[in-house]
């Protein structure tokens, strides 16, 4: 019987170990089904037993997991699945492309700012954000920053 116990117990961690290689749930799922029938069998044959068999089983189970994080990202199996290089922006790793020549124009709104909407400058249409207030069609306003295609503006009354 011990030996069901501990291969069910060493199953277990193995399982719930090959979950960071094969992610899906599967593995860990069966690994902790696998731990369950393990401390079940274990406090089975050793009732007076079971508190340190289940605080153990439990125990084990966390180091197993904090095992996995610590040890699969420096294996060579992690390496191979984690991206080591950035995307600067410098190298033109953007989804827009950020047309500081809007910075400090005037243009006017299109379509309500409720902070969102669009702007026309230089007959231009350009999806702009208000700084926080409600600024209605046909208004005056100034670009103050741009970033990607993000463009914040405020209304030329308030300069």
């Amino acid at each position: 019987m011990i030996w069901w116990v501990i291969f069910f117990f060493i199953a277990g961690m193995v399982l719930i170990l090959a979950e960071f290689i094969l992610p899906g749930l599967v593995c860990g799922v069966l690994g902790g089904i696998f731990l369950t029938v393990s401390c079940v069998m274990a406090a089975y044959s050793h009732p007076d037993m079971a508190l340190f068999i289940v605080i153990g089983e439990i125990v084990a189970a966390i180091a197993t997991i904090g095992v996995g994080f610590y040890v699969f990202p420096r294996s060579p199996i992690g390496k191979a699945m984690i991206l080591e290089t950035d995307q600067p922006l410098e190298a033109g790793w953007v989804s827009d492309e950020t047309d500081q020549a809007l910075l400090g124009t005037l243009g006017e709104v299109f379509t309500a700012l409720r902070p969102a909407g669009t702007i026309t400058v230089n007959g231009k249409k350009v999806s702009a954000v208000s700084t926080g207030d409600f600024i209605g069609e046909g208004t005056a306003v100034r670009v103050v920053e741009v970033r990607g295609n993000r463009v914040v503006v405020e209304s030329a009354q308030k300069l």
